[in-house]
């Protein structure tokens, strides 16, 4: 969340380390946010795509609050994992759950209400929305609204947001390209959930896919075949399978490995398991097989990736930043009036606060 959040994160908490993931258009400050777990904040100011602000990938504990601020642009908030976040936009508050997507207009102030619960990981990005899509102008009323709006199941999302993410850590030939296709894929699948009625509950999943999605999330290192998967909702496998894929754009299979493969980033970034002992808490037939579909998914090897997320990570080689070149703008805190009311949280331990 920018001006700045950031993952929301910002700078919160301060700065790790400075990478620079670079290309043509210049090099970017990948910072690693002092307080988080693991992950980065990536300020994409040099990265030469016009509308492009930052974006991060950050695992938080229960230290990490994130504080009251605004940012010049569109913020997407998409948590991927952990207990449900308590958020206030302006005056509303919001329960952001697993594959939620808060989407913060620009000057709204927003804040976390309380400190989680656990461990969670969330994306994060902020855009110029109408300049990213000035050539689609079907989707822009979406993004010349001044209200800030919830998708509770932004799972069609979470894809175009991994794609997005992977072209900001790496260093490539035609990157600023690869930046701006995935960035507008990110917005235009944003464009469809803010319009075909899910935010306002107008459409839902049939309750046979949502009774599917709720038996795969509830069980990540289990083999559930589609013929038991069907049986356990009442349908057909064909017509299980066909509304699945419609309404959440994965197949079951491919829904349930995707959500194996988070949970195999959670626990290789958070716990010291071997990849043997990932593999088969979540049910793969072998480590080797575990780490060509990790392989397929990230683009790098489960000990690759255990090693990046540590380290504070960015593959792009390390450089310093110019010190003619003007820094990212930095948070803008917001003091809470006297007229906001305090929310009452669980006690809960130090909490950290940042303006990302």
């Amino acid at each position: 969340m920018r001006a700045d959040s950031g993952g929301g994160a910002g700078r919160a908490g301060g700065a790790g380390g400075t990478g620079g993931a670079g290309g043509a258009g210049g090099t970017d400050e990948v910072v690693r946010p002092d307080g988080i777990s693991a992950g980065f904040h990536a300020y994409l100011g040099r990265a030469g795509v016009p509308g492009l602000e930052h974006a991060g990938d950050q695992r938080a504990p229960t230290s990490w609050l994130i504080g009251a601020h605004h940012h010049d642009v569109w913020e997407l908030y998409l948590q991927t994992d952990g207990p449900a976040t308590r958020w206030r936009v302006r005056d509303r508050d919001y329960t952001v759950g697993r594959n939620g997507l808060l989407v913060v207009p620009p000057g709204a102030v927003h804040h976390m209400v309380c400190p989680a619960s656990t461990t969670w990981h969330y994306v994060f990005a902020a855009f110029d929305a109408a300049a990213l899509l000035a050539d689609l102008p079907e989707a822009l009323p979406v993004w010349q609204r001044s209200a800030p709006a919830y998708v509770p199941d932004a799972g069609s999302a979470v894809a175009p947001f991994e794609a997005f993410l992977r072209e900001v850590t790496t260093t490539q030939s035609l990157r600023a390209t690869g930046l701006t296709l995935t960035a507008r894929h990110l917005l235009v699948e944003v464009t469809r959930l803010l319009t075909t009625g899910e935010v306002a509950g107008q459409v839902g999943l049939h309750p046979a896919v949502a009774h599917a999605r709720r038996l795969l999330d509830a069980a990540p290192g289990e083999r559930l075949p589609l013929a038991e998967l069907a049986r356990a909702v009442g349908l057909s496998p064909a017509y299980l399978g066909e509304l699945f894929t419609e309404q959440l754009g994965a197949s079951p299979a491919n829904y349930h490995r995707s959500l194996r493969l988070r949970r195999a980033e959670m626990l290789l970034a958070e716990t010291d398991a071997s990849v043997t002992q990932v593999a088969v808490e979540l049910g793969f037939s072998s480590a080797q097989h575990f780490a060509t579909a990790f392989r397929a998914r990230t683009g790098r090897t489960p000990r690759e990736f255990r090693r990046q997320w540590r380290g504070g990570r960015t593959p792009a080689p390390r450089v310093t930043p110019n010190p003619a070149t003007p820094k990212p703008v930095t948070p803008k805190p917001v003091t809470p009036t006297s007229a906001t009311p305090k929310p009452v949280c669980p006690t809960s331990p130090k909490v950290g606060a940042s303006t990302w």
